[in-house]
């Protein structure tokens, strides 16, 4: 068997988005393309017992299913590409018929669509971002729109103004005066109907309906939205919003009138509180499910997976039933909330991390993961069964070395059981002591579980134990034990610590002596603090981290809402609740060598964040060394260029060689 290498990620086929017609099952396969330092997605289709690959210019990031064909936006034409990059927005609707043949242009928008729904008869109700600096400069161009961008690159090159918040967003960039429009397409032409101030998402659609979360501001993006249903035959829109100031996450139109939705009421555990299931009908919401226990999400993590979650273009409603994606401990579900009394059960079997899914005859087409694999197209009984219907991945088990997880789960000092499992090295000799690196996942809101993960394996096979838990903090155990807030640094870290005193117990090939720990997002918060805190580990590498709180609240994209729910504290009203649960004040104690990895765009957790940590370690004459990815953003270790996710790991994997090997 081969040793896993730097690039082997790449290799990995990432389907996701199914959509099902008939007995026909439509949807994407992402890859990384490490020789053009980017990544391709095209369109399949599983026909007949086989997957069938559609299209191969590697530019269908999304698409739709209509009476005449599938339906997905990409830039064909030369000339589309060069007007595209000089900063005009253009979307060009391709329709690839179903019997057949070239993909045929169907329709041009003079905006940059991202969520297009057919309504039949030549109308389309579609999303775009708006510019009101690109249409203030359209004006001055008399309706020019190629000078009207050159204009506006001029200008932002000299000036960037912001007079907003949020004013930057993590992937996007500045997003100052952008919002996200809501347009129809009818009569051969688009208009806007929604104003220019406010954003929209698009959730479910049925019976001539759909529903529309929004978020109005002029200055400061408030924390909560307003729920809207619009009819599409007359467009005339209706307020549903469940509550006042309530945070709508999704809404559907359900058959006979009636509507679902996903809300937040952010009663008691703040912002990251998991959200109630509502139902509309006979004229008013009811609270069809409000326990707590379930995050109608997937936060399973996992470096070689793509997905979108449930197919948001039908009714998620079936039999009696309300279907959504959970997580529950370290695995993603299906989950059954039930009309009439709200009892939730889940469909599928533990251990899988299902990251899509879509009705299919009286089951479910599902991508999914499940140990030993990466993500596959599969069908899902209601009963849990599984049948994978293809192999895009397993040829790289075949030839490449692969050390299971191990469950290594243990009870904290609250006496609450947490997941967590050890990864042995790859090829471990009885006797032997190894290497290990405890990995700290992101959020807090999110979990590992046994799932494929590329880095993990890299390690194993390089001669490293890895290990991992899921600390209190995360998702997938209720509320109660999601809420650390103004409490950052404290069960958490009782948690972890514990975890590896549990690790050295059990494991007697782990060498207590040889020590490393990582993690990036809330995992590099921990890692920082944890360095702050104890010299128990000979290393780290803290990727993407929050250093200081005070920063942190003006300065990340999210910060205004998220730093002072999370801490209890902002920079004027209990500063020091806030510095208390920074890692930075701790910062004279470290000793511990550390690596800093962070994106230069990263708006999530923003660069100064890693470079105050890395600024006191050196002040205090600690080993430390930092990386700067240019061009990168928060979503680096997942999403990023792949060269560049190949160097990031790199990094991380000799920092460790250096301070943790035998030989050095």
């Amino acid at each position: 068997m081969k040793k896993v290498d730097y690039e082997l990620f790449s290799r990995f086929l990432m389907p996701h988005s199914p959509a099902v017609r008939g007995e026909d099952i439509y949807f994407l396969v992402r890859r990384a393309d490490m020789e053009e330092n980017g990544y391709k997605s095209d369109l399949y289709v599983w026909h007949d017992g086989r997957a069938r690959r559609l299209t191969s210019s590697g530019d269908v990031n999304s698409f739709f299913l209509t009476d005449e064909g599938v339906c997905f936006p990409a830039l064909r034409q030369k000339k589309d590409k060069e007007r595209a990059e000089k900063g005009v927005p253009l979307t060009v609707l391709h329709c690839l018929p179903y019997d057949g043949g070239e993909a045929q242009e169907l329709l041009r928008l003079d905006c940059a669509a991202t969520d297009i729904r057919p309504l039949g008869g030549g109308r389309y109700l579609f999303t775009a971002q708006y510019s009101h600096d690109y249409a203030r400069e359209l004006e001055k161009a008399g309706g020019d729109a190629e000078n009207a961008a050159e204009a506006l690159k001029k200008s932002v090159a000299e000036c960037q103004v912001i007079d907003e918040v949020p004013y930057w967003s993590n992937g996007r960039g500045y997003v100052n005066k952008l919002r996200s429009r809501l347009y129809i397409y009818e009569n051969g032409a688009a208009r806007a109907l929604t104003d220019e101030f406010t954003d929209v998402y698009m959730g479910g659609l049925c019976e001539g309906r759909v529903c529309l979360v929004e978020s109005r501001y002029t200055d400061l993006e408030p924390e909560g939205n307003r729920l809207f249903e619009l009819d599409t035959a007359t467009l005339e829109r209706r307020e549903l919003s469940v509550a006042e100031g309530a945070a709508h996450y999704d809404a559907w139109p359900l058959h006979g009138g009636r509507t679902a939705a996903l809300v937040n009421m952010r009663e008691k555990y703040g912002l990251n509180e998991n959200a109630r299931v509502y139902l509309h009908e006979n004229g008013e919401w009811r609270c069809l499910y409000g326990g707590g226990e379930h995050s109608f999400n997937n936060s399973v993590g996992s470096d070689v997976k793509s997905g979108r979650g449930f197919d948001a273009s039908v009714p998620c409603e079936r039999g009696g039933g309300l279907y959504f994606l959970d997580t529950l401990g370290g695995s993603s579900h299906i989950i059954r909330v039930d009309e009439a009394d709200g009892s939730v059960r889940a469909v599928t079997q533990p251990g899988a991390n299902i990251t899509d899914a879509a009705f299919y005859k009286d089951g479910f087409a599902a991508v999914m993961m499940r140990g030993k694999s990466g993500c596959e197209l599969c069908l899902i009984g209601e009963g849990g069964q599984e049948t994978r219907l293809t192999d895009f991945n397993t040829g790289i088990f075949e030839e490449y070395e692969y050390s299971a997880p191990q469950k290594l789960d243990f009870v904290n000092s609250l006496g609450r059981t947490i997941e967590g499992w050890v990864i042995p090295p790859a090829g471990m000799e009885p006797g032997k002591k190894y290497p290990t690196i405890l990995d700290i996942h992101g959020g807090p809101k999110t979990v590992y579980g046994d799932c494929y993960f590329h880095e993990m394996q890299l390690w194993a096979s390089r001669g490293f134990a890895v290990i991992f838990c899921n600390p209190t903090g995360g998702d997938g155990g209720g509320n109660e034990f999601a809420d650390i807030r103004g409490r950052y640094g404290s069960q958490d870290y009782r948690d972890l610590m514990d975890f590896v005193d549990t690790a050295l117990e059990r494991c007697d090939f782990i060498d207590r002596e040889r020590l490393g720990v990582t993690g990036g997002s809330y995992g590099g918060f921990m890692t920082n603090w944890i360095i702050g805190h104890t010299d128990r580990f000979k290393c780290a590498a803290s990727q993407r981290s929050i250093s200081n709180w005070v920063s942190f609240g003006n300065t990340s994209d999210i910060g205004h809402r998220f730093a002072k729910d999370q801490t209890a504290a902002t920079a004027w009203e209990g500063v020091e609740k806030a510095w208390e649960q920074s890692p930075l004040r701790y910062a004279g104690r470290v000793t511990t060598p550390t690596l800093f990895i962070h994106s230069e765009e990263d708006y999530r957790c923003p660069l100064p964040e890693g470079m105050q940590m890395f600024y006191a370690l050196k002040v205090h004459g600690v080993p430390a060394r930092m990386c700067i990815f240019k061009g990168e953003n928060h979503e680096l270790s997942r999403s990023g260029r792949p060269q560049n996710r190949v160097r990031r790991l790199r990094e991380i994997t000799e920092w460790m060689e250096k301070y943790l090997k035998d030989e050095n």
